[in-house]
């Protein structure tokens, strides 16, 4: 692997396809570890006095915050193992999430791609907001899909969309261009 690749971005070749491979493991995977051990652990607490007390109200509005515990149980597992694979084919570009599955498969077949760019994502919370990148993509020229999302630097979408611009011929635009000159497009 090269320097100049962007922290968690590997790239593999098979002769017949190019595999972009983004891993989903940041240090916030340890936050959500926390936090996951800490809600699930006062469920178990709640549910099981509910339940040894016979307080069948309180077992269930406990039983919506479980269900959002084994969520968290769920995601925080996807942190620390899953991957992306962007895969290009001469016929078509997919994105896969694995090894647990994870919405957001795409196969779009590579004739109908038109254009990729990145995107900022401004996520406002009470601690501030929390800034990500997409890799965007242009599919007959009018209908838009997100090809890849929650990238944590600038650099790693830009690599992803140079990459598949590369591969696929297309030229690099960035979305500033497309807003000032959208007929252009």
């Amino acid at each position: 692997m090269s320097a100049a690749f962007p922290k968690n971005i590997e790239t593999f070749s098979d002769g017949e396809s190019f595999i972009i491979r983004r891993k989903w493991f940041t240090n916030a995977a340890f936050f959500y570890l926390f936090f996951s051990i800490l809600w699930n652990g006062f469920m178990v607490v709640w549910m099981g006095l509910a339940i040894r007390d016979g307080v069948w109200l309180m077992a269930a509005f406990g039983s919506l915050h479980a269900g959002v515990g084994l969520y968290l149980i769920y995601f925080t597992t996807a942190k620390f193992l899953n991957v992306t694979d962007i895969t290009i084919t001469p016929e078509q570009l997919t994105t896969q999430h694995t090894p647990l599955p994870w919405i957001g498969l795409k196969e779009i077949p590579i004739h109908r791609i038109t254009r990729l760019y990145t995107k900022e994502h401004v996520q406002s919370g009470e601690d501030g907001d929390t800034i990500t990148y997409r890799v965007m993509l242009l599919a007959d020229g009018k209908k838009e899909h997100k090809l890849i999302t929650g990238l944590e630097e600038h650099a790693q979408a830009k690599f992803i969309k140079t990459a598949i611009c590369g591969i696929l011929g297309l030229e690099e635009v960035d979305l500033a261009d497309i807003i000032e000159n959208p007929r252009s497009y």
